[in-house]
């Protein structure tokens, strides 16, 4: 080993609880050290697959202000995906911006693109003067992880020439970012959002009797005509009462109470395909499904929060009692006539008092009205594609789902996008899509205007 260069005997560990490491073990926080090492350095190069903005500016803050001036910064983090790259773009000048905000003159800060392979490096070198620390490791900048990594001092020529080709390499966010061409499927799949429908609790059915399957068959047929059961909900199995009735509140939405056809005015069918991971959809249309669901969630707020305040009302508490009171004779007097012998719930009364007062407490938090009123929740497409078996399945999902579809006699708006871009009326299996639309897009990038 050169003089020059050495390797330290003591470990760099991140959350070293994860594993209790022991005292016996020569080892000190990454944290601590990598700060230790930023204070007095004239020149800090960060080198990270991925990243976090604020504990990267605070790391290099670690610098004294009346030494920033001088000290030279340079950073260059991975992209997951082209579909990332404004994202990733604004958050590297927002982070260039700050650190000359708080008196760096010399920055740098670039992007590796993510094509052929994704950039994974992270290493970080702190310069003092003319003397380099190395941390080489599994740490990205910002980690809350568990990690480890190695220092070295001294000079080491081939790591310096390493970063010296990743930044030549890396395009500066000074300038404008490269066109996000969609030309394989990673490419085309991260460039969407997954669906997700919130679980729905029956917020404003309470059940006054007790039905099994023998009595819900015979409940059926009675149901057949009129009922003549007080503030009933046709909907649920047990016929059970409906909170909402006895307070007369206009437009009252039956998706409110977890019952409805889809749990949600909003329909996404059209406009995503059903994989392992949920409905898939594209961004292009995702912005305006955003838009009707924050619209749907807000009058589904709105309504909440009036049937709240009506339950909070003396007026409103005698009229859910008096109602019940209805509901629990009629509902009776019903079942006698069509002769189903289901039995009251125990402790009716009790826990009647107990649903109405929790409901009354729910829909008083303004926070559990919001959770309450949401149909729809829209992420980002995650990065899976390290995981063949996870990618595998998801693939094989979504295009068993096009491939069903399209043989529809009709076909929702995207797959009438992909079939108008793939032109070929032949496909009929999964896989036969998935060959098609890789080989397409990687002829001619696939763009937004492909979305109908």
């Amino acid at each position: 080993m050169s003089k020059q260069r050495m390797v330290s005997a003591t470990i760099l560990v991140g959350r070293p609880d994860l594993i209790d490491l022991g005292d016996d073990v020569d080892y000190v926080e990454l944290d601590e050290a990598l700060e230790a090492a930023a204070s007095s350095a004239t020149e800090i190069t960060i080198l990270g697959g991925f990243y976090s903005v604020e504990p990267i500016i605070a790391l290099c803050k670690q610098v004294r202000r009346s030494r920033r001036s001088a000290c030279k910064v340079r950073i260059a983090v991975g992209i997951e995906a082209k579909s990332a790259i404004p994202a990733t773009w604004a958050d590297m000048r927002r982070l260039r911006d700050k650190l000359l905000k708080s008196g760096f003159r010399d920055v740098v800060v670039a992007v590796v693109r993510s094509s052929p392979v994704h950039f994974h490096t992270k290493l970080f070198r702190f310069l003092n003067t003319t003397r380099p620390v190395w941390f080489v490791g599994s740490a990205n900048p910002g980690s809350t992880r568990h990690e480890l990594m190695v220092r070295l001092s001294g000079r080491h020529e081939a790591l310096s020439a390493y970063v010296a080709a990743v930044f030549a390499k890396a395009v500066d966010v000074a300038l404008s970012p490269p066109a996000a061409e969609i030309t394989t499927l990673r490419d085309f799949f991260m460039a969407g959002l997954l669906c997700h429908k919130p679980p729905a609790q029956r917020l404003f059915t309470f059940d006054a009797f007790r039905f099994d399957a023998r009595h819900h068959e015979r409940l059926a047929e009675a149901l057949a005509g009129s009922s003549a059961v007080s503030h009933a909900n046709p909907r649920t199995q047990g016929f059970g009462f409906d909170l909402r009735s006895p307070l007369q509140i206009a437009d009252v939405d039956d998706d409110l109470d977890g019952d409805g056809p889809s749990g949600s005015r909003v329909q996404i069918r059209p406009y995503s395909i059903d994989t392992v991971f949920g409905w898939w959809m594209p961004q292009a249309y995702g912005d305006y499904v955003r838009g009707k669901v924050a619209q749907d969630e807000a009058a589904r707020e709105r309504r909440l929060a009036e049937i709240g305040a009506t339950l909070r009302t003396p007026e409103g508490e005698r009229s859910v009692r008096e109602a019940f009171a209805s509901h629990v004779e009629t509902l009776g007097r019903f079942l006698e006539t069509h002769g189903i012998d289901a039995r009251p719930v125990s402790n009716r009364e009790l826990r009647f008092e107990r649903f109405v007062t929790s409901r009354t407490k729910a829909l008083s938090d303004p926070v559990t009205v919001q959770r309450h009123a949401r149909s729809m929740t829209l992420t980002g497409m995650p990065d899976i594609w390290e995981d063949g078996v996870a990618v595998e399945e998801f693939e094989r999902s979504f295009f068993e789902d096009l491939a069903f579809r399209a043989g529809g006699t009709t076909q929702p708006t995207i797959v009438k996008s992909i079939l108008a871009r793939l032109d070929d009326d032949t496909l009929s299996i999964g896989s036969e899509f998935e060959d098609a639309l890789r080989d397409t897009i990687a002829e001619e990038p696939w763009s937004d205007d492909d979305w109908e």
